[in-house]
């Protein structure tokens, strides 16, 4: 079926770089985009109107994590101050008796619910470390009815963490453990790669840094080559992992990965903010930022989760001037990529103590083309004749935006996730009006309230103080 949109504002792509078509329009038919300009004279089977829209490439969410958000609640724990900018470490660690209690993941309701959330913010391709967990085939008929494009695979490490009673971090280390991680994520690839109709892209997710030998890491790298698949790593993602790396190698963790030769244009590194010279490291030497780059590598940069812990990245500016391609990602929730663009410009004016930092055009460019290009995918991210046909529209026309100048501007100063009006994947329009199409959102949601209740009432099993939730993380107020 030939389907013409009518823009609006079109983001039309010219073989370089975007451009706005205003009172522009987007054709596809089945997958694939036929046509990206002013008019189209040919016959149609349908047209969308998107007057007073914007027409986008859909967008590429280059790091995630599904599962219900109860957790997230835990993030910036106040009797944590022990491990500053631990991130995970501060929830994510459960004492040893009580690790098969802690964090309940399950596909049909929490993995399902954050990816639904994800597509209604807009997002058509999405890099989900670790979703496959010990259900895989479950997990994939899952993402094949959510509709969304994904590159996924389990995610595996050496280390196991737990707390002991007092709230000390411990590191549980077992080379077995790690090497039969990489087995299973080598099986996943090679049995999942191309499923969901060409959906599902397959990559491999070590843990961290800081938890995978380095010889895992190697033999990672050595693993995506033989498979075709690239690697994303967390990588300088809290000031522990740092000096962890720096006691253990006597090296930055970017100059660890430098060593081994694990850094190339397959490779892309999570969060990557403490690198050498940023305040929060007080150490000046070396030059973490020049390995990235002179790499190829690219950097998935999650602004919020860290704005939840009181820190920038220094600066996004600073890497795209380096020369390394960045991507947005949405590690914590709400899972908004359009704020998340905000928040990366944001945040870059901040770091740079300067008002022309952080222009929209390059967080834009980011969610799209820089996400593409981590995929390596030249018909993702944009909106040009044989790309596919993942659009996303996006309504403007609302008296938060006011008078629209320019869109992309108006998009990432001002927009939401629930600006976002329609989102096509393959071709299939999956949210419209508003609306994911698929399932009942209302009973989804009320299945998403018990999980989180079961999660919450849980936290005195596995945490290290045996506390309940609310003794845990307060809430804002008393509740009665």
């Amino acid at each position: 079926m030939k389907t013409l949109v009518q823009g609006g504002y079109v983001v039309g792509f010219n073989g370089k770089e975007h451009e706005i078509i205003k009172d522009g329009v987007v054709v596809f038919e089945n997958d694939r985009i036929l046509f990206v300009g002013k008019q189209y004279s040919e016959p149609v089977d349908k047209k969308i109107d998107a007057k007073g829209c914007l027409v986008s490439p859909g967008f590429i969410d280059t790091h995630f994590h599904s599962g219900i958000n109860a957790s997230d609640y835990l993030l910036n724990e106040p009797g944590k101050l022990d491990y500053f900018a631990a991130n995970y470490l501060a929830h994510g660690a459960p004492t040893r008796e009580g690790a098969k209690h802690a964090h309940l993941k399950d596909v049909d309701v929490g993995q399902r619910f954050s990816l639904i959330h994800l597509l209604k913010s807009a997002v058509t391709t999405t890099f989900e470390i670790g979703g496959p967990g010990n259900n895989p085939e479950a997990y994939v008929d899952m993402v094949d009815q959510v509709g969304i494009r994904c590159y996924t695979g389990p995610s595996y490490k050496n280390v196991n963490f737990y707390h002991d009673r007092e709230g000390r971090l411990e590191y549980d280390w077992d080379d077995e453990r790690g090497s039969e991680g990489l087995k299973r994520a080598i099986a996943f690839a090679k049995k999942f790669n191309g499923a969901c109709k060409g959906r599902i892209g397959t990559m491999l997710f070590p843990g961290h840094v800081d938890s995978c030998t380095p010889d895992l890491l190697k033999e990672t790298r050595k693993a995506g080559k033989e498979l075709g698949a690239r690697v994303q790593v967390h990588a300088t993602i809290n000031l522990f992992e740092f000096h962890t790396v720096m006691r253990r190698d006597r090296c930055t963790p970017i100059e660890l990965l430098h060593k081994i030769g694990f850094l190339d244009p397959q490779v892309s590194l999570s969060h990557c903010i403490f690198i050498s010279g940023h305040s929060w490291l007080a150490y000046p030497y070396g030059d973490d930022l020049k390995i990235i780059a002179d790499s190829g590598a690219s950097v998935a940069h999650s602004p919020l989760k860290y704005l939840k812990l009181g820190i920038t990245m220094e600066s996004f500016d600073r890497y795209l001037k380096a020369g390394i391609n960045m991507g947005i990602g949405t590690d914590t929730f709400p899972k908004d990529i359009i704020s998340d663009m905000r928040y990366a410009a944001l945040c870059s004016r901040v770091a740079e103590k300067s008002f022309v930092a952080g222009r929209p055009r390059d967080a834009f460019n980011a969610a799209t083309l820089g996400g593409a290009k981590m995929a390596g995918r030249e018909d993702l991210g944009r909106l040009q004749k044989g790309a596919k046909a993942d659009i996303s529209i996006v309504n403007l026309k609302d008296i938060a935006f006011g008078a629209v100048r320019d869109p992309i501007k108006s998009l990432v100063e001002t927009a939401v996730s629930r600006d976002v009006r329609t989102v096509i994947v393959d071709g299939e329009i999956l949210v419209d009006n508003g609306k994911y199409l698929r399932l009942n959102e209302d009973e989804l949601l009320d299945k998403v309230q018990a999980k989180g209740e079961e999660v919450w009432a849980s936290v005195p099993k596995w945490h290290w103080t045996g506390k309940s939730v609310d003794e845990v993380m307060p809430p804002a107020f008393k509740m009665s």
